[in-house]
Parts: C-alpha cells; structure tokens; sequence
C-alpha cells in the first residue's frame, strides 16, 4: 500500500489523501523473530524487526505469529506461489502471505456474510449517490479528491489498463475527508452494514475494455464488488476456473490472490464499488496486528514514540472515529 500519513504519534488528525491506484494490500517490506513467528521465519532487516518486537508486544506473540511470519517473508523478498488445479486462472500468487487461510476463488454466496445482504438490500442508495455525482463531472473533479486516479506505476498498468479508474473512499481503515464527504450515503451504508473494511473506492471500467490475467499479491483480504451501473449481461469476471456477469444490485466476493482477468464487452463505462475485506478466517488479534503494520509503514516514528505505542489501540479508534465526521457532517448538512 502507498504510504499515507495517519498521525498517530501527532495531536492533529491530518486529512487522509487518497491514493492512486496500486496492487493492493501488499504489506511493504517487513517483523523481529518473537516468539513462536521466529522457527520458520528468515532474518529480518532492522526496521522489520523493530516492527515484529512492537507486534508482539503489543498483540502477543502466539495470536500474532501468522501474520509475523508473513511479515517476515515479505522481508526476505519471497514470494508465495501454489497451482491448484490444471485451469491457466488457478494459480494463487501472493507477497503478502499468511498461512493457514483456505484458498476458494470464489466466496458464494456472499450474501451469507451479513454485511453482503445489507448491501445489496440497500445498493440504490450507492447507485443514487454516484449518479448525481456523475450528472456533473466537472464538479465532481473540483470538489474530489484524486477523482479517477489512474494506475500507481507501470506494473498496476500492466494489469489493470491506463483507462481503469479508482475514486477513493476508505483506505486501511480511516476514510477519505473529501471524497466521503461527496458520498455520505454510501459511507454510512458500509458503516452500518459493518463491512469488514479494509478499503473501499469506486471503480470504473470504459467501453471495449479488458484487464489481463494478474494476481493481486496478497491472500488475507478478500475483494468484494457491489455492481452500481453495470451494463447488463456484458461485463465479466474470471476469478481461477468460475467466471461471473457483473450486475446492479449483486453483490460479489472473490480471492484475488488468485489469477484473474475481466471484460467489459458494452459500449458503456461500467461502475462498481469495490471494497477489500479481511478474509474471514483471521482472528481479530490478527487485523488489528495488520493494522499497527500498515500504521509502522505509513508513519515510522510510532516506534520511537512509547507513549503512542503505549497508547496504540486508544489513538487507533480515535483516528478511525475523527475520519468519520467527514461523511457524518455531510449528512446532518
């Protein structure tokens, strides 16, 4: 993930600026050999391992020793990679690695995840919201943050195309002060659905357009889609051996650590709000172990500030609460 300012280890809660697309979720670089992460984990760098002894510490280093080993991986530069069946799609890749997490291509129904039914229950409240932010483009890059943002770097390119597009709402967590703002609604739908958040942005995909086999290199979350302006019966997505039709309304859940492709086959932009969520067999120690890794990526000095680290799960729920009043100001206006 890009590295985006959180202010934990600051009074202030600077505003969160949304990033541009990248191959999500992927840790960084990597934890300290504690505990039970340290028999199969390879040495670590310094930073890694000031991160791992903070993680332990902080989490316990039985609870946290999947998602320390991971780190530890990641540090090392290596790279999970598994064929599950002889079909050109079944193959997970992953960077980002935690192990033990079972492996489907496809989570269905996902509406047996209660979040998922709320969803769809209620999606004409997304699709109402980012059509009357459609009505007026210009207005909406003006008032928007990074509205559309296209690919990060090359390899995002390579995969996605230079004409796919994000709009962020939520990263790690802590949603986006500007563009929430604009979607209220949509925000206080996944709030309230209690979605798994991770991220949430939304997606579009133009006209005639086609994203190429590719992994997104991380196994602990999920992605999942809520169709808003899809057109009917020409949109497609190939996740391992199962290919599904994007449509309004339907809510979708997938493993993108393993290789997948899509199409749209319209002569029609087809929007999606996309969210990654945690893959539901963590244990709750483990996300919130992922989290204080995000938050030693995006701002070092946390671990040289005691008092912060003493003060972690506290300061956590306060920035995550802070971000909120964007969207929650916006719909009492």
């Amino acid at each position: 993930l890009a590295a985006s300012r959180v202010g934990l280890t600051r009074g202030a809660i600077p505003r969160r600026v949304a990033p541009t697309h990248r191959a999500p979720l992927v840790l960084a670089t990597a934890t300290a050999n504690t505990g039970a992460a340290a028999a199969t984990s390879p040495p670590l760098s310094t930073f890694a391992a000031r991160v791992d002894a903070a993680t332990a510490t902080l989490f316990g280093a039985e609870p946290t020793a999947r998602v320390r080993r991971a780190w530890a991986r990641l540090d090392a530069g290596e790279e999970h990679e598994s064929v599950l069946s002889d079909h050109p799609l079944m193959i997970q890749r992953a960077s980002s690695y935690i192990d033990g997490l079972s492996v489907h291509p496809w989570h269905e129904p996902a509406t047996k995840h209660k979040w998922a039914k709320k969803l769809e229950a209620s999606w004409t409240v997304v699709r109402d919201e980012l059509k009357s932010a459609l009505a007026d483009e210009d207005a909406l890059h003006a008032l928007g943050n990074n509205v559309w943002a296209g690919a990060k770097n090359q390899t995002s390119a390579s995969a996605y195309g230079q004409d796919w597009r994000t709009l962020a709402l939520c990263d790690r967590t802590v949603w986006d002060e500007t563009n929430s703002a604009l979607f209220p609604r949509t925000c206080e739908l996944l709030h309230k659905a209690k979605v798994p958040l991770v991220e949430a942005f939304f997606a579009k995909m133009p006209p005639r357009s086609v994203i190429g086999p590719h992994s997104d290199m991380c196994n602990f979350a999920l992605t999942a889609h809520l169709g808003v302006q899809v057109p009917e019966n020409k949109c497609h997505l190939s996740v391992g051996d199962g290919t599904r039709t994007w449509a309004d309304g339907r809510a979708m859940l997938f493993d993108t650590s393993v290789l997948h492709e899509a199409r749209n086959d319209a002569d029609e932009t087809r929007y999606i709000l996309m969210m990654r969520v945690y893959h539901p067999e963590l244990s709750g120690v483990e996300r919130k172990a992922l989290q204080f890794i995000f938050d030693c990526l995006d701002e070092p000095e946390l671990l040289a500030d005691p008092i912060a680290l003493a003060e972690y799960p506290e300061r956590r729920a306060m920035v995550e609460a802070a971000s909120r009043q964007s969207w929650e100001r916006a719909l009492d206006g």
